[in-house]
């Protein structure tokens, strides 16, 4: 364990990582000496599961040549300065074609070390919040790179062997050939003289290939022009049990037409393959939402949904391959999210409906809507009536949460078990405000408090009415409209927080 904690510590302060880790770094000029405090370090997951024990801590780093211990046995730093000169691109290889499953820090080590080689840094690059299939792996000299590149193919990571290039060499590409390296297409299945049908039609049919054997998923490509449908692959050996299962029995039926697929590997035919070209992305998909699209809503949201369980929920229908759409969500009971294609939104929107009571969120059945992006989904605003009562003729100066906790307390055990006042509108030398309480019956006995009066702070309150009818629906309205803002600006104010690293 001493030996696993010392690689760990000496992880941290690596010239790999210390030059990427802006908290050991702000943590050095921040504590007497640049040495860390060993509590510092204990916050670490992976350190805290070895020990959290400074005794056990100092015993394992007391050879190291990375880092040293101060005086006091309590705190530790780097023994030596970084570089001046960072050389890492020199010794770092671009992996690809590493499918769409997190491989762990230690799924790539072991996959390295079936040719004797260990990874100094690892970065697992995202997309959407979704693993890219690609990762960035820095060694310690450029002989251990060139050896990785030499026996990639003896490399296995998560069952795939990934396409491999020297940082360097990936920089030097066009954005657009950097773009087809990460993809990684190693091996395609080509279909000609398919019948031109939107895209989750090819999706449908090939599902039972991919329910029998997950890993080998396609990224399918339709161009209608040529009638061709391309199966992309990064594994060949995939490719091939694709076309196994399609010439066995689970062949590929469109509107009656059994398609055939011949097998490709050949580097200059798959590079020749037909490429999407590019346009301002911005200015197409808007055009797409105004012309071509159509917005799926989702009402009747339960209290305190998170957005993850909508994604959730829209993964019950969708293809893992297909990026989940933008999700507009007002923290409230609604949300939509617009397909830029209108056939496709109209297929999606099928099987959200065919759902039935499996749709739910927070423990309540959603209803789903079919419109034009532009057209606005028009909910009724759903509340129970009789909970709104409006206090008038406030002569003083009180706060509301005073006034809130007095009425709690005169209604005694009514108010128990969070019942009672439950929200106050209201601001210090305002004449009046709202309280809104958990039931009708609570309301009436609100109601009988005013009318009796009672003293908050020596302000007299004595004055109060039942809220009904269209000012009662406003009140909803207005507090619906204040949720949602607030929602919306938590979240503004969450994407414009700086991400610090985890432990």
């Amino acid at each position: 364990m001493a030996e696993q904690i010392q690689k760990q510590v000496e992880f941290y302060f690596s010239d790999s990582n210390f030059r990427r880790d802006k908290f050991l770094q702000e943590a050095t000029t921040k504590y007497e000496g640049g040495f860390i405090p060993f509590s510092v370090l204990f916050t670490f997951k992976k350190l805290a599961a070895m020990t959290t024990d400074p005794a056990v801590l100092h015993a394992a780093i007391a050879t190291s040549d990375v880092v040293e211990v101060n005086e006091n046995k309590d705190a530790l730093r780097r023994k030596h300065a970084l570089p001046e000169a960072d050389d890492s691109k020199a010794r770092t290889i671009v992996f690809a074609g590493l499918g769409t499953e997190l491989p762990s820090i230690d799924d790539i080590k072991e996959a390295l070390a079936a040719i004797d080689v260990e990874p100094l840094y690892v970065y697992r690059k995202n997309f959407n919040k979704k693993f890219a299939g690609v990762a960035h792996v820095e060694f310690k000299d450029v002989e251990t790179l060139k050896k990785v590149q030499n026996e990639i193919e003896k490399v296995s990571i998560l069952k795939r062997t990934p396409s491999a290039l020297p940082l360097a060499e990936f920089h030097a590409l066009t954005p657009e050939d950097q773009v087809e390296f990460e993809k990684s297409v190693r091996a395609m299945l080509v279909a000609k003289d398919v019948p031109v049908k939107h895209i989750s039609t090819f999706f449908n049919a090939l599902q039972p290939v991919w329910d029998e054997e997950p890993i080998l998923r396609s990224r399918v490509k339709l161009v209608p022009e040529s009638k061709e449908l391309y199966l992309l692959h990064t594994q060949p050996s995939f490719a091939e049990r694709v076309l196994e299962h399609v010439n066995g029995k689970h062949p590929v039926v469109i509107d009656g037409t059994t398609l055939s697929f011949e097998l490709v590997t050949d580097k200059a035919a798959i590079a020749a393959r037909p490429r999407t070209v590019k346009t301002d992305k911005k200015k197409d998909n808007k055009r797409k939402r105004e012309n071509d699209g159509k917005a799926i809503h989702i009402s009747n949201i339960a209290p305190r949904v998170r957005m993850d369980d909508i994604k959730k929920l829209l993964a019950q229908v969708m293809d893992p391959a297909t990026r989940s759409p933008f999700i507009e969500y007002d923290g409230m009971d609604t949300a939509k999210f617009i397909i830029n294609d209108a056939e496709a939104a109209k297929a999606l929107f099928d099987k959200l409906v065919a759902l039935g009571e499996k749709a739910e969120l927070g423990g309540q059945q959603v209803q789903f809507h079919l419109l034009e992006p532009s057209e606005e989904l028009q909910v009724e605003i759903q509340y129970e009536k009789g909970l709104i009562v409006q206090f008038s003729e406030v002569d003083g100066e009180v706060s509301r949460d005073d006034i809130k906790n007095t009425i709690n307390e005169k209604l005694g055990d009514k108010a128990g078990a969070g019942d009672g006042v439950a929200f106050i509108k209201y601001q210090i030398n305002d004449k009046s405000g709202f309280l809104r309480v958990t039931s009708a019956a609570l309301a009436q006995d609100v109601l009988a408090l005013f009318q009796a009066g009672f003293e908050v702070n020596g302000v007299k309150l004595n004055t109060a009415k039942l809220v009904e009818g269209d000012e009662e629906k406003q009140f909803w309205v207005d507090a619906r409209t204040a949720r949602s803002s607030r929602f919306k600006q938590s979240q503004k104010n969450k994407n414009q927080m700086k991400r610090g690293r985890k432990y």
